[in-house]
């Protein structure tokens, strides 16, 4: 799949219609993703348009650039199992009346910043569902979670006759990336606990096996935090007004991926240390609220 930069729009093209939505965890990862343009025009489930079934992800190679990773190591194996904290999911509701809830938590969790029209949609842990599925594929949009893109244009610098990503594009990422990096890992891990169920039972009406919702989070986590860094400003190849990566290993990464290159380095390092303690904070096993009072308050939103 190519990704295009149009510097007129700011919107990377593609030849093909992505066919879900991605972010992660809707408010956890997806919030970490809030600096980061859409891929392509994507659908918003609705409470009268049923969601998608996720289809199987094409594998993307990256060997010829360096990875997070340092040389000469290899990477541990994603786990596929979070440790569950069953008292945290007591008194839940049903899944079809989940929204009041799930709302106030998600609210008390990010307050009425950017993401508050994506709270006033229906069915919103189907859509996190949904969103898990897609970042788990290297899919993602903007989108989704109904924001608005950074100000200002694509810009590109010409070096030597060829044409390279501009650094004067990262600061359109600041304040978002600021916002980011401001989130409370310990409290999205334990919203994550607490609705599990539900999570799990919506993955599984995408057609999915619910057991397998942990992996597809923790996979998509995983994704990111193997992209590669770079030193220097990526090349870029023409094609007609669009761009494409000059680097064909670059050019053959995931969507996701690739909108965090075009973040920049510092923007991206900042949200891997993020999403790496998002990922640490959902594998150690959390308080049990039925033995420490206060852990029960932290995860649950006010009355």
């Amino acid at each position: 799949m190519t990704e295009r930069f149009d510097p007129g729009s700011d919107r990377p093209r593609v030849g093909r219609a992505l066919p879900i939505l991605a972010v992660v965890l809707g408010l956890g990862i997806g919030a970490y993703f809030l600096f980061l343009r859409p891929p392509t025009q994507l659908t918003v489930p609705s409470a009268e348009t049923p969601l998608p079934t996720p289809a199987p992800a094409a594998p993307t190679t990256t060997e010829a650039l360096p990875a997070t990773p340092p040389a000469g190591t290899t990477a541990a194996p994603t786990p596929t199992r979070i440790p569950a904290v069953p008292t945290l999911q007591a008194t839940l509701p049903e899944l079809a009346d989940s929204d009041v809830e799930v709302r106030e938590h998600l609210r008390a969790l990010l307050g009425d910043g950017p993401l508050a029209a994506w709270f006033k949609q229906d069915s919103l842990l189907q859509r996190i569902a949904v969103l898990i599925a897609g970042l788990a594929r290297g899919e993602f949009s903007l989108e989704t979670l109904l924001l608005a893109p950074p100000a200002g244009g694509f810009q590109v610098d010409i070096r030597d006759g060829k044409t390279y990503v501009s650094p004067r594009n990262y600061a359109r990422y600041n304040t978002m990336v600021g916002l980011v990096d401001g989130l409370d890992v310990t409290a999205l891990a334990e919203f994550f606990q607490r609705y599990r169920p539900l999570l799990e039972a919506a993955y599984g009406e995408l057609g999915q096996p619910p057991e397998q919702l942990d992996a597809a989070l923790l996979g998509a986590i995983d994704l990111l935090l193997g992209t590669p860094e770079l030193a220097t400003p990526p090349a870029l190849a023409q094609e007609s007004v669009a761009y494409t990566y000059a680097e064909p290993a670059l050019e053959g990464l995931s969507e996701a991926q690739k909108q965090l290159l075009r973040m920049g380095p510092e923007h991206a390092r900042t949200l891997k240390v993020k999403l790496n303690a998002l990922r640490t904070a959902l594998l150690v096993s959390p308080p049990d609220p039925a033995t420490n009072p206060a852990a029960e308050q932290h995860a649950l939103p006010p009355d």
